[in-house]
């Protein structure tokens, strides 16, 4: 399966654009880092560390070579460029939910 067709979201931050897609593998990976799972996570995106932790995770997925010092950077661009963590914790959560963990399956999977 190519990565790259998944279903994802953007996030422009300092002329890069980000591809954020949470996959299984990331998820899992994320979920034993913090120690809780990723709904869990999402409720504690006030605390820095559970949200670079996000942040990584959701990069990461689709760029294996992004870093944490990667992501600790792009969180520091997107608040020099006038945004605020409470408006990266919501592109974080509009990721999650592209990436299936919120709202309701399409037609085709309800049925399954």
């Amino acid at each position: 399966m190519d990565k790259n067709r998944l279903p994802y979201t953007e996030l422009t931050v300092g002329g890069k654009t980000y591809m954020l897609r949470l996959t299984a593998l990331s998820a899992v990976r994320l979920e034993e880092r913090l120690g809780t799972s990723v709904y869990a996570a999402l409720e504690k995106t006030d605390e820095m560390r559970v949200l670079s932790e996000l942040v990584y995770a959701l990069v990461e997925s689709l760029r294996p070579e992004f870093t944490k010092q990667d992501a600790y950077a792009l969180i520091d661009d997107f608040v020099s460029a006038g945004g605020t963590l409470a408006g990266l914790a919501r592109a974080v959560a509009e990721a999650l939910k592209i990436s299936g963990f919120f709202g309701e399956a399409p037609a085709a999977q309800a049925s399954l």
